[in-house]
């Protein structure tokens, strides 16, 4: 396992698209310390939570396909009901995944075929990649199947509930969680999927159960598209003219790319930067609590936001 914030610091030192504006970060932190900021918890009404191992198992399935929610152009966006109104996205996949593990008549996605796996997401459109999404589960349950006797809460357990060890049991034994790129011959590490499992444990049983992890300090932002899109909104990631003109046109990303690896290593610093600021100021917040924040904010104000970054990806 590579160290996310060593490997993506050669990134920030040596980037060529992407600027963090460290003035803007600190405004951003001043902004905060004069608020009453408030960590998002778990929704319930968008996910299951059964206080048992069936919440380790949903928290398995919705990290191993949580992925990839924008529509191409011309393409209509998957969308499914709640409650009298259309929602998309991730929150659609949560829902869609928390009314399966309520239904008495469903056992588990284990051995659950394409057929069926893609009625459970039934809605406007199909949801982008959704064989890929099909593959990767039944890839991810063999291994779980194999190693750790078809349980994720067997996992945690094994790794003595350290989040260090979750991911680099995640990251070390499904190819799927092993989000890493190559920079200017260096290998830079994100694991994305793999952390926010980690931080869905701990939010989801609120620090208990198998949520009581340790090590979590060490774990990051998720580097996505959606946090960096607001970060570009606050002026605090900077993209060079023609990058910031391919975003506009809402042009490709290609996976890979310098300008796509510049654009989420720069928002794992800037969320460490802001998360610095903030201490000053005697908030402690974790990486990740940041990302949570920043992550809400961007659904409030996403009308405001100018385009996020398209890359056509398993990892985020």
């Amino acid at each position: 396992m590579i160290d996310v914030l060593k490997s993506t610091k050669f990134v920030i030192e040596n980037s060529s698209f992407v600027k963090i504006n460290r003035e803007k970060t600190k405004e951003l932190a001043e902004k905060w310390s004069k608020s009453e900021l408030v960590i998002p918890g778990w929704d319930r009404n968008y996910h299951f939570f059964d206080d048992s191992e069936k919440t380790c198992e949903y928290l398995f399935v919705l990290d191993s396909i949580n992925f990839y929610f924008w529509a191409k152009e011309r393409e209509d966006k998957w969308k499914t009901d709640y409650q009298g109104k259309k929602i998309d996205g991730y929150n659609a996949l949560a829902f869609c995944l928390k009314k399966a593990f309520e239904n008495k008549q469903f056992s588990s996605f284990n051995g659950l075929d394409y057929s069926g796996f893609k009625d459970i997401f039934q809605g406007e459109g199909e949801m982008p990649l959704i064989k890929e999404r099909f593959e990767i589960l039944q890839d991810n349950y063999k291994i779980l199947n194999d190693k750790y006797g078809g349980k994720f809460s067997n996992l945690v357990e094994l790794c003595a509930f350290d989040a260090l060890k979750i991911l680099s049991e995640l990251v070390d034994n499904f190819s799927s969680f092993k989000d890493e790129a190559d920079y200017k011959g260096r290998k830079i590490a994100f694991y994305k999927r793999a952390q926010i499992l980690i931080g869905d444990l701990y939010c989801s049983f609120a620090g208990k159960k198998w949520g009581n992890l340790k090590n979590l300090d060490k774990i990051t932002m998720f580097a996505d598209y959606k946090v960096p899109q607001i970060l570009r909104g606050y002026g605090i990631l900077e993209y060079g003219g023609e990058l910031s003109e391919k975003l506009n046109k809402k042009e490709l990303i290609p996976l890979g790319s310098e300008e796509e690896i510049e654009i989420r290593a720069n928002s794992v610093w800037a969320i460490e930067f802001i998360k610095d600021e903030l201490g000053k100021s005697g908030i402690k917040l974790r990486s990740f609590e940041v990302d949570w924040i920043l992550w809400n904010l961007s659904q409030d104000e996403k009308s405001n936001l100018r385009p996020y970054h398209l890359t056509e990806t398993i990892y985020y």
